[in-house]
């Protein structure tokens, strides 16, 4: 499978070498470029901001854990979409974690073509939120913003401040999951929310 996005960046942070080498070669044969950390503290200390697309995450390392360094991470750029990597035991740790913002979470091993397929769909997002933020003009002060949305933006707006998830959003009306990725990221465009947080308060405060 090919991805679509020009010059994708990824980094790839687990503490097992065994790991960060299988998927650099996975990558590597998709035409993906990453670079790899064997901690979270190297993580932390080797980031660039705005050099990043997409990072594949292991939830359990020593010293810092995988849901430390993603909050480390949204604290600076909440728009990276992040993919943890888990295994069995983990899973309701990643689905904590994808409350708060993650993309998704991989279990070991790996089934190779699903890989692929949530990194490119991960890296999709990534280059439609830079997109929006590109092409969204400046909101307007008040509650302007909310006038420029589509009806379907309007939708899911709605949905995404009763606490909604991607996922019960596409299913509710009947579109797909990625569908409602590339709505939100314009939402958050044309709102100039830094986060879903930020989001909400924005829309409480026209509504009091």
């Amino acid at each position: 499978m090919d991805a679509k996005i020009s010059n994708p960046y990824i980094c790839i942070v687990d503490d097992d070498a065994q790991v960060r080498r299988f998927l650099l070669e996975v990558l590597a044969s998709v035409g993906l470029v990453a670079e790899e950390y064997s901690s979270g503290e190297d993580f932390m200390r080797r980031w660039r901001p705005g050099h990043t697309d997409c990072v594949l995450l292991d939830i359990r390392m020593p010293r810092i854990t995988g849901p430390e360094v993603h909050e480390w991470l949204r604290q600076r750029n909440p728009e990276i979409p992040v993919i943890f990597l888990s295994g069995y035991a983990d899973v309701p740790t990643a689905v904590r974690a994808m409350r708060l913002g993650a993309f998704d979470f991989l279990e070991k091993p790996f089934n190779v073509q699903h890989l692929i397929e949530r990194i490119n769909a991960a890296l999709h997002l990534a280059d439609e939120r830079k997109a929006a933020a590109t092409s969204a003009a400046v909101p307007a002060a008040g509650d302007d913003w909310q006038k420029s949305l589509t009806p379907r933006e309007q939708e899911i707006l709605a949905a995404i401040v009763t606490g909604k998830r991607n996922k019960v959003i596409a299913a509710d009306l009947g579109i797909s999951e990625r569908t409602v990725e590339t709505h939100r990221a314009h939402i958050m465009a044309k709102s100039g929310a830094g986060n879903v947080i930020e989001l909400v308060g924005m829309v409480a405060s026209f509504i009091k």
